[in-house]
C-alpha cells in the first residue's frame, strides 16, 4: 500500500460515526461496575486479614501456661498453613477479576460462577478458621490453673460454643450478603436481561 492510498483511507474515515454499537454490549460493560466493587473488597479483606495473622502470632503473651502456648502456636501454625492456601486462592480470584474482559455473554457467566466459586472458599475458611478458635478456646479453658472440670462446666462450654458458633455464622452470612451478594445480584440480573435478548 502507498503513502497515497492511506491518506485517501484516512480522509474517507469519518470517525466511526455511523458505527451502531449492539445494546447487550452495553449492558455487558454494565457489568464491570460490580465486578470492580467486589475486586476491591476482596483487596481491603486480603490485607486486612494478612495483617489479622500477623497480630495472631503475638497473641500468645495472654496464654497463662506453657502448655497453652505450645497448644496456641501448634493451632496456629495449621491456621497459617490453611490461610496461606486460602489467601494464594484469593490473589488469584483478584488478579482474575482484573484481566477479565466482559464482551461477551459467555465471560460474564464465567465471572458470575467465579465469584460464586469465591464466595463458597470464603465461607468454608471461616468456618475452618472458627474451628480451630474453638479448639483452641477449648484447650485454654481446660488447661487453666485451678479450673474444675465438672458436668456443669462441660454443659455450659457446649451451650457457650453453640451460641459461639451460631453468632459466627450468621455473621459470616451477612458479611457475604452485604459485600459480595448485591453485586452478585446485578450481575445476576444483566445475565437475565441478555437472556430475555435471545
Amino acid at each position: 500500500m502507498h503513502f497515497d492510498d492511506i491518506q485517501s483511507l484516512w480522509n474517507k474515515d469519518d470517525g466511526g460515526d455511523d458505527m451502531v454499537v449492539p445494546v447487550n454490549l452495553e449492558k455487558i460493560k454494565s457489568a464491570n461496575q460490580p465486578v470492580e466493587r467486589i475486586r476491591q473488597y476482596v483487596k481491603r479483606e486480603g490485607w486486612g486479614q494478612l495483617l489479622a495473622i500477623v497480630l495472631l502470632g503475638y497473641a500468645p503473651h495472654f496464654c497463662k501456661t506453657e502448655l497453652q502456648v505450645v497448644a496456641y502456636y501448634s493451632l496456629y501454625s495449621v491456621m497459617v498453613a490453611i490461610c496461606g492456601y486460602y489467601l494464594y486462592r484469593f490473589f488469584r480470584f483478584y488478579r482474575r477479576l482484573g484481566t477479565t474482559a466482559l464482551s461477551t455473554r459467555e465471560h460474564l457467566d464465567e465471572v458470575y460462577y467465579d465469584i460464586q466459586l469465591h464466595v463458597e472458599m470464603y465461607r468454608s475458611w471461616t468456618y475452618a478458621i472458627l474451628m480451630l478458635a474453638l479448639g483452641f478456646a477449648t484447650i485454654r479453658l481446660l488447661t487453666s490453673p485451678g479450673v474444675v472440670i465438672d458436668s456443669t462446666m462441660v454443659i455450659k462450654m457446649i451451650l457457650l460454643f453453640a451460641v459461639f458458633m451460631l453468632l459466627i455464622v450468621v455473621c459470616t452470612e451477612l458479611w457475604i450478603r452485604y459485600t459480595y451478594g448485591r453485586y452478585l445480584k446485578e450481575i445476576k440480573k444483566i445475565r437475565g436481561e441478555l437472556r430475555e435478548e435471545l
